[in-house]
């Protein structure tokens, strides 16, 4: 079995004590980390990072994410959210034991990273650059299970707002993936809220933000008073994922 960790949305700002929607994003997130070395399914292969890791766009606020991840002594994988600045990320975090490579081997599996990003917009679209690029990664038969990570979520969360900004493509996406059968799930941030369910034989996971969450099902933009949140995801030898959503006790860092 391979344990994975699953932050996603950390929304960090260049100043420290800068907060969104009240919530001390740089706080937030190091209190995730520490509570989750403190987990007992501690220390994971790796951890998956899965977009709008900064909120303001800068270098600065990747070099604090360096800095907060970096005691986990673990690989972390990137992809870029609507939030992000791919340059500003590739200058920071494509050095170890950060990488924003798009093909991740670790036993049984790969883990392949979509950015699903449009430059200037909140919803997503792979485009057919990026489908391309998957169409050839799942060419190669390599007999190992495969893993499929993106920023906005392929399908809808039931949010009239949240909704308008899924991924366009999302038809084309799953095209592919059912063709594969050893693509076994996908897995998404984007949405502040969980979601656990099943397109076909895949397994479809949302996880959570390490900061502030969205309301679920609501037509209009409000926040629910859930706290951070992280997901650990196993992947068994037999191709099977099992996941836990953890979220992190006591009150949300304020500004």
């Amino acid at each position: 079995m391979i344990t994975l960790l699953h932050l996603t949305d950390t929304h960090l700002y260049a100043a420290p004590e800068r907060a969104l929607r009240g919530v001390n994003t740089a706080d937030s997130l190091a209190a995730v980390v520490a509570e989750v070395r403190r987990d007992p399914e501690w220390p994971p292969a790796a951890v998956l990072a899965t977009g709008d890791l900064a909120e303001d766009e800068s270098e600065a606020a990747y070099r604090r994410l360096r800095s907060l991840l970096t005691p986990l002594d673990r690989p972390v994988y990137c992809l870029p959210g609507n939030h992000d600045d791919p340059h500003a990320m590739h200058a920071v975090l494509d050095a170890a034991p950060f990488s924003m490579q798009r093909e991740i081997v670790i036993g049984d599996w790969r883990v392949l990273m979509l950015d699903s990003r449009i430059p200037g917009s909140a919803a997503g679209r792979l485009g057919d650059d990026e489908l391309g690029k998957l169409d050839a990664l799942l060419a190669l038969d390599t007999g190992r299970h495969a893993l499929v990570c993106v920023h906005h979520h392929p399908v809808p969360m039931g949010s009239r707002w949240l909704d308008r900004h899924l991924l366009a493509d999302a038809d084309a996406l799953f095209a592919r993936l059912d063709a594969h059968p050893r693509v076994r799930g996908v897995v998404w941030g984007h949405v502040h809220q969980p979601w656990d369910s099943t397109h076909g034989a895949l397994r479809l996971l949302a996880t959570p933000s390490t900061c502030g969450q969205f309301l679920p099902g609501s037509d209009r933009f409000a926040t629910d008073d859930r706290p951070p949140a992280w997901r650990w995801l196993h992947l068994h030898a037999d191709g099977s994922i099992d996941t836990r959503l953890c979220w992190l006790n006591g009150v949300l860092p304020s500004a």
